[in-house]
């Protein structure tokens, strides 16, 4: 009789592997495309592939026919506690089966890319980073190893060879005869990292494909083994037509009193381009629209794949998130968030929440909004790094704001733009306010892009605009007048302090505050609301996707493309006949953020607003963003420089396939900030977050410099929280510390 071998608590190894097979069918149907266009590009035979990829799903589990892995399914179906440091992680067994099973494969149908067993390491980072330090392997350094069930083994690869055979693959025999016992697999495995993986990738002529090849088919394995535990299919694309969404936005139109008379000339050149694209057009003109219309002609033109919408900050991409879940349904749509704490959990101790969470966060549902940063840190090998440029590599991308990055991530985004065009990726980037210098630098990251502009709007003036020589702590009074007055106004400074010191002088005229240091519930529940307030003071975190519309706005000066921005909430729908913009002097704090450099951006920003006149059409405010910016030169600038090298040098420290779980501080980094800040829970929430599953914690996260936390933190359950003074009204605030100036978004 059979020993019944269990790869879950309430699944057997049989029933497993089973499911991440027809899994691994629909994900192969679903990446075709990508496949082919990979072996043509890299130089492998698309069947081969195919073998490889097919052996890395057949062994990854193979490993879980162990007493211990079975002791502890069988505790955990009895409801009992099992002590995980007991555990010998079955990765490492499975490991070496892949390894023989590589070499076998190699021997029977000649190499795929190079002579590194990708598919042994593929099988190895299945659930824990690789690295030749074996950090994510400790406990198994000293553990017992673990004794192979015999009769499971057997029966799993027989299983295994059927699936070949129902494939027409010839399944190497050779592993049959495999005697794993008093292997340590620990020992081989550390010996392989350390010894062996950067030689030979350094050694290979062709390790150009190796690290290409690696990642698609460790991505197609993610898939496989994440959809055969769940019992899910593969829902790779997106099912709505171009048609279909039209339909939807005359809807939204409806439900917001615009006149819908169909698609502009700007949204109908969009939608009809199927090719690159960098659009250039006013706030309010339709342009998430036009950029979904060109995803979906795109994505139909190359034989489906995702889309994935990409912003400066998350702080305001739940609208965006929301919106697109209205055009494309529920489930189809994945948010990620800002913080890579669930990024190398046990997926065999995960729940099903936990699985969404990571399924948004590896860009696996058929759309994402997501944060630029997601898309970057995979040159830095981070995260589940092979899944989401994999995903990525078969995507329509769309960059929204591109003009509000620095010159480091800016160098880092041509950079990865170049690398997925490369591999197959179509482009959207999008702006109100485009210099001329941003647009041919960004023209020379592709081999064919079409820039389109929105001209209709040119010579219309939507606001007045007036500076004022002060600052907008003694616009007070003016403040009141507006609100009294009638006048939806909105108040925007350039840091988180400034917007508490204001909603606390005004909160007699029962103001809504609104900045990045709020939790991501209480974000939420204020962006539900924003629309039919009196009064809101923000930071710039409205400059980006908050479709919210003001009569009149009062600001602290900022880079005139901010301005732009920020303006574009004010008479969004161009019907209001006097609606006004007032800028106020910059303060030191300002320059801090806006021109550490002292190149005296915010001078001439203002100087620039002050000397036009106060009716300014669209024209006119592109001519004082090139105005402004005709000096600026960012690609000379050493962090544009530095970026644009450093994916090559960590890609070189990592040979290619190294997990990166801790990426060097100072250069493999999206952004570079004057502080680190990282997430955590504000201590006053610890009873109720401790209740909670590890997919709703996020919800209470707030980023916080990293020098608070040292001071503040509490370690509780590997979560951490921090003492700071919080409330749904003003956010968090330092407590007892007087640099609270210096928060920023």
């Amino acid at each position: 009789m059979n020993t019944v071998i269990w790869a879950k608590p309430d699944q057997s190894y049989e029933e497993h592997i089973n499911a991440s097979y027809r899994a691994w069918k629909q994900t192969i149907e679903a990446k075709r495309n990508l496949i082919k266009r990979f072996s043509q590009k890299f130089g492998f035979d698309e069947r081969r592939f195919l073998m490889s990829s097919l052996l890395s799903v057949v062994l990854h589990d193979i490993g879980k026919c162990t007493d211990i892995f079975q002791k502890m399914m069988f505790t955990k179906q009895k409801g009992e506690h099992f002590d995980y440091h007991e555990n010998y992680r079955h990765e490492l067994v499975s490991f070496m089966y892949a390894v023989y099973g590589s070499s076998a494969l190699t021997q029977q149908e000649g190499p795929l890319v190079g002579k590194l067993p990708i598919e042994a390491l593929a099988v190895l980072g299945h659930h824990k980073a690789i690295n030749p330090n074996m950090s994510f392997f400790e406990k198994e350094r000293t553990n017992e190893i673990p004794s192979i069930i015999e009769d499971g083994e057997k029966q799993a690869l027989l299983l295994a060879k059927q699936i070949f055979k129902n494939e027409d693959y010839d399944f190497p025999d050779i592993l049959f005869k495999f005697n794993v016992k008093n292997i340590d697999s620990y020992q081989k495995a550390s010996e392989f990292l350390n010894n062996y993986v950067a030689k030979m990738y350094q050694e290979d002529s062709n390790n150009e494909a190796i690290r290409p090849t690696y990642l698609l088919l460790k991505a197609i394995l993610h898939y496989s083994d994440w959809h055969g535990s769940a019992g899910s299919d593969v829902i790779y694309h997106l099912q709505t037509k171009s048609e279909e969404l039209i339909l939807e936005i005359e809807k939204r139109c409806e439900l917001k009193n615009i006149d819908f008379v169909g698609l502009t000339e700007f949204q109908k050149n969009c939608a009809r381009t199927l090719d690159n694209v960098i659009a250039i057009a006013p706030t309010g003109s339709g342009k998430t629209e036009a950029s979904l219309l060109w995803a979906l002609n795109n994505l139909k033109n190359m034989g489906g794949g995702k889309l994935l919408y990409l912003l400066p900050t998350m702080v305001t991409a739940n609208s965006i998130f929301l919106r697109l879940e209205d055009y494309f349904g529920k489930g189809n749509v994945g948010l990620t968030h800002s913080t890579a704490s669930f990024m190398f959990q046990d997926e065999e101790d995960n729940q099903e929440e936990r699985r969404n969470v990571l399924f948004d966060k590896s860009f696996i549902k058929p759309a994402t909004v997501a944060t630029i940063d997601q898309l970057l840190v995979t040159g830095f090998n981070h995260g589940k790094w092979t899944l989401i440029e994999a995903n990525a590599a078969n995507a329509v991308i769309i960059i929204d704001e591109i003009h509000s990055y620095d010159s480091w991530t800016l160098g880092l985004i041509i950079k990865s733009i170049e690398h997925f065009s490369r591999l197959g990726a179509k482009f959207m980037l999008m702006s109100a306010t485009m210099p001329t210098y941003l647009v041919e630098l960004l023209s020379k990251a592709f081999s064919s892009v079409k820039i389109i502009k929105d001209d209709l709007l040119l010579n219309s003036c939507r606001n007045k605009y007036t500076t004022c020589d002060k600052y907008i702590d003694d616009a007070i009074s003016d403040i009141e007048d507006a609100v009294n007055q009638g006048k939806k106004t909105l108040v925007v400074v350039n840091n988180v302090a400034k917007c508490q010191e204001l909603y606390e002088k005004l909160n007699f005229l029962n103001p809504v505050c609104y900045h990045s240091k709020f939790t991501l519930e209480d974000r939420i529940k204020k962006e539900s609301f924003i629309e039919d307030t009196n009064l809101l003071i923000a930071t710039q975190v409205v400059e980006v996707s908050l479709d919210i519309d003001f009569d009149v706005m009062f600001c602290e000066c900022a880079p005139p493309d901010a301005i732009v921005q920020r303006a574009g909430r004010v008479n969004r729908r161009r019907s209001k006949a006097d609606s006004r913009i007032f800028i106020f002097k910059a303060s030191d704090i300002s320059k801090r953020i806006y021109d550490s450099d002292s190149t005296g951006l915010l001078i001439s920003s203002f100087h620039s607003f002050a000397s036009s006149p106060e009716n300014l059409t669209e024209a006119d405010l592109i001519r004082i963003v090139e105005q402004v910016y005709s000096h600026i030169k960012i690609e000379d600038s050493n962090n544009f420089l530095n970026a644009s090298k450093q994916y090559e040098k960590t890609q070189k420290r990592l040979s290619g396939i190294f997990d990166n779980p801790n990426r060097e501080e100072t250069n493999e980094v999206t952004r570079k900030v004057e502080y680190l800040q990282i997430p955590v829970i504000p201590l006053l929430f610890k009873n109720e977050v401790l209740k909670l599953p590890p997919s709703k914690r996020r919800l209470f996260e707030i980023k916080m410099p990293y020098w608070y936390v040292l001071k503040n933190k509490q370690e509780v359950r590997g979560i951490t929280f921090c003492e700071m003074n919080y409330d749904f009204e003003m956010g968090a605030q330092f407590r007892n510390d007087i640099e609270v100036s210096s928060l920023i978004i």
